[in-house]
């Protein structure tokens, strides 16, 4: 996963309460009186502002709303798919072998090819324009005779991705094997967002937690079919909490998946510490070492007891209380690495394989 994608995902959204921001400077110049000592050019340009302003103010208000609405479902919609396809391509660019895939993944890829291709054959779509069902074989082919130089067909597992609610979105989530409903619960700045404890989110209905999401695309589907009620529309600091939890929300998926990944390197790319030392001020991690060549930067993975995953870069190398910025090591040693806080002795390490 790119952080860059998280951060256009923020820019676009800044874009949006810039936008906002726009519409309340030129409410703000519309309700301007003027002074005796305007120029004659400015009372002119806001003697036109104002009129044409009268004329067009409920349409204006109206569009307003419909452009806000839709550009926050539209990012909603195409991050998601982004991150989706994002997080299945960097898999398949960390698991060695097909085969070593989440077997959910596996069967679900498959049936989800098939309907990938009929999508493409059967209608003509701009979204699928840029890839062919020759492309969907060969990637589904590659998997079955070339397991170990495959290519996982991203898209199929975006095919349903219209309409998102929170619930759709969840259910994106099943064919990757992860309970986006449980990982979202252990997610503190969505939890601070919602204002719940993980206790208490635990006993709610999801409707009511996302019921932000949910509204968004309800307003988007009336829009999409026409509806004009004025009574329904929401102020430009009504718009705000949308676009706020709509940020933290994105950021919660998108570090879901960046967790998962982490695991997956967990098991493939790293290798666990077998024989952990002891543990100081929590971010002093002393361990035994053996045949190793490690560095400051390098990353250690840490798993926690109840199943997170985070990395922790290494700030300091210590072997015999000499500091060191690079350790070759020959045969067996006893090592000790500073990272960030906290660490704790009920985690578990991981180091990069050595290949």
């Amino acid at each position: 996963m790119e952080i860059t994608s998280l951060e256009d995902f923020k820019k676009e959204l800044n874009h949006i309460r810039d936008y906002l921001k726009h519409i309340e400077y030129v409410n703000n110049v519309i309700s301007y009186s003027g002074l005796a000592n305007d120029s004659d050019e400015i009372k002119n340009l806001l003697n036109t502002l104002k009129e044409h302003s009268k004329n067009f103010s409920i349409a204006r208000k109206r569009f307003e709303y419909k452009a806000t609405i839709i550009s926050l479902y539209g990012l909603l919609e195409k991050y998601i798919e982004a991150w989706i396809k994002e997080y299945l391509d960097s898999l398949s660019r960390l698991v060695p072998d097909y085969n070593l895939i989440d077997e959910k993944i596996r069967n679900h890829h498959f049936d989800l090819s098939l309907k990938l291709i009929n999508t493409i054959t059967s209608r003509e779509s701009a979204k699928y324009q840029h890839i062919t069902k020759e492309e969907v074989l060969n990637n589904l082919n590659s998997c079955i005779v070339s397991p170990k130089n495959y290519q996982i067909n991203s898209e199929a597992f975006v095919l349903l991705s219209g309409n998102l609610k929170h619930n759709k979105i969840v259910d994106l989530f099943k064919p990757l094997n992860i309970d986006l409903n449980e990982k979202l619960v252990n997610n503190e700045s969505l939890n601070n967002q919602i204002g719940l404890s993980k206790e208490r989110i635990t006993q709610t209905q999801k409707d009511v937690l996302y019921e932000k999401i949910n509204d968004l695309v309800e307003r988007r589907n009336e829009i999409a079919h026409g509806s004009e009620k004025l009574d329904n529309l929401l102020t430009i600091s009504e718009l705000e909490p949308y676009i706020d939890f709509l940020e933290v929300y994105g950021q919660a998926i998108f570090e879901v998946l960046c967790e998962e990944l982490i695991k997956q390197e967990s098991v493939h790319t790293f290798q666990k510490v077998e024989k952990v030392i002891d543990i100081f001020n929590h971010q002093i991690l002393a361990f035994e070492i053996e045949n190793y060549s490690i560095n400051v930067g390098d990353m250690i993975i840490i798993e926690t007891p109840e199943g997170k995953f985070e990395k922790k870069s290494i700030l300091e190398i210590q072997l015999e209380k000499k500091s060191y910025l690079t350790l070759q090591i020959l045969g067996k040693n006893n090592i000790a690495v500073k990272l960030n806080p906290k660490i704790k002795k009920n985690q578990i390490f991981y180091i990069k394989k050595i290949r």
